[in-house]
């Protein structure tokens, strides 16, 4: 079975705010690449405007994806913008429960109420892990002043996925907080907390494939960069014992489910290795009883 550790539910049926048309507004305003903003704003509205949820899971039926992890972006304290909320993930969900795993988007900028919705997310809306994207939302995840979402994520037994990487699509992102080394303090401080090193760790797969060999709480997935699988560490993780925390993701739809996984099969992974990246690992992960790997 195929699991899919990040999509983002683009879809009609998703919700933007304040607006779709806004939103895009505020988060191309500050590109100067006029051309590339452009191209990303009409990708945006495509999306929300004429791709259903329908789309995504014929998708994912095409490419033998059994079940996926969507995400909801907040980037409330940066841009005022939500890119799907964390209700959509919800009624998507509660629609789909065999094959959508909602995870909470948080934006550790907002404080307290932070909390206060991811508490909200897992308990009464069913989310089964958070979503950060620090590059974006500008925040630190070293920073011990958001100590209280990690105690959080841990008291309600839930996984952090964190963009670890740096990060194309908003013109002003800071990379440097993308740094996966940045989450070497989390990792030491929670033992116990599951974080999910998003995006290959690109450019820095050798200090991503650090984290994760060091830590038994840490996590990477393979979502964004199909096209460099060729400078990721394969060997080393197999070396170091690390296979089972290697996770297949894609990024949908910024990259296709079918894209992803013809480019894993070009990188010459084991048979054993493979399906451990396919499903295996996250089935573990996200405690997925009752189904074949």
């Amino acid at each position: 079975m195929i699991i899919d550790m990040h999509i983002h539910p683009f879809c009609k049926e998703a919700t933007v705010t304040p607006s779709l048309e806004e939103a895009v507004r505020r988060m191309t305003a500050p590109a100067r690449d006029r051309v590339r903003a452009e191209a990303g704003a009409a990708m945006l509205t495509a999306l929300f405007t004429s791709h259903g949820v329908q789309d995504i899971i014929a998708a994912m039926d095409a490419a033998g994806v059994a079940k996926a992890v969507i995400v909801a972006m907040d980037l409330s304290s940066h841009y005022g913008v939500r890119m799907v909320t964390n209700q959509d993930l919800a009624r998507l969900t509660a629609a789909h429960p065999d094959r959508f795993i909602p995870f909470a988007g948080v934006d550790p900028g907002l404080g307290r109420p932070a909390l206060d919705m991811f508490a909200d997310a897992v308990e009464n809306l069913g989310c089964r892990g958070m979503k950060l994207v620090p590059p974006v939302q500008h925040f630190d995840i070293s920073d011990p002043v958001h100590n209280p979402l990690w105690e959080a994520a841990l008291d309600l037994d839930v996984p952090v996925w964190t963009h670890a990487a740096h990060q194309r699509s908003h013109p002003d992102s800071d990379a440097r907080l993308g740094h996966p080394m940045l989450v070497e303090a989390v990792a030491l401080r929670y033992p116990d907390l599951k974080i999910v090193l998003g995006h290959c760790g690109f450019p820095w797969p050798w200090e991503t494939w650090s984290l994760v060999v060091r830590h038994a709480n840490v996590f990477m997935d393979v979502s964004a960069y199909p096209d460099l699988y060729n400078h990721l560490p394969w060997d080393a993780y197999v070396k170091y014992q690390a296979e089972d925390k290697v996770l297949f993701a894609t990024d949908y739809p910024l990259f296709g489910f079918q894209q992803t996984l013809d480019a894993l099969d070009q990188v010459g992974l084991t048979d054993e290795f493979k399906r451990k990246i396919l499903g295996e690992n996250a089935r573990r992960l996200l405690k997925i009883e009752g189904v074949e790997a």
